[in-house]
């Protein structure tokens, strides 16, 4: 596409800085794609739009006080159990967390709840793993 569909003037490849808004809060975010010389219509490819897709994900988890991709990661790892035996200890399906880890899908937010407390040590993951077997 080398001639915005809309009103026909030059597009150009692109990064810019967009607000991205969610629940009445907002963050900027570097966001590539193909820009409209005109009328400033804005066209994303997936991987465009996949540049981008973690950051926000974060964004909202973090509005929605849930566990960020990386908190979640760290935590497993600090249990040192892999995304498969995650998932099968806390169930979600066999690959559940790496749909956590990268942002597919969000973890429920009982599952957010069990991991901050294992995480604080408020809950023992032994005791996890002995009723969850």
């Amino acid at each position: 596409m080398t001639n915005c569909p809309i009103c026909n003037a030059k597009i150009v490849n692109k990064s810019e800085v967009t607000t991205y808004t969610y629940k009445d809060h907002s963050i900027e975010i570097e966001q590539s794609g193909k820009y409209c010389t005109k009328c400033e219509e804005v066209f994303l490819s997936p991987k465009d739009l996949k540049s981008t897709k973690l950051k926000i994900a974060n964004f909202k988890r973090e509005i929605d006080h849930f566990l960020t991709t990386d908190e979640l990661k760290r935590i497993r790892k600090k249990l040192h159990i892999t995304q498969q035996d995650a998932s099968q200890i806390f169930g979600g399906g066999i690959r559940a967390f790496h749909k956590y880890e990268t942002a597919e899908v969000t973890q429920s937010k009982p599952l957010d709840i069990l991991f901050r407390l294992i995480d604080s040590d408020k809950i023992s993951f032994d005791d996890i793993k002995s009723v969850a077997i």
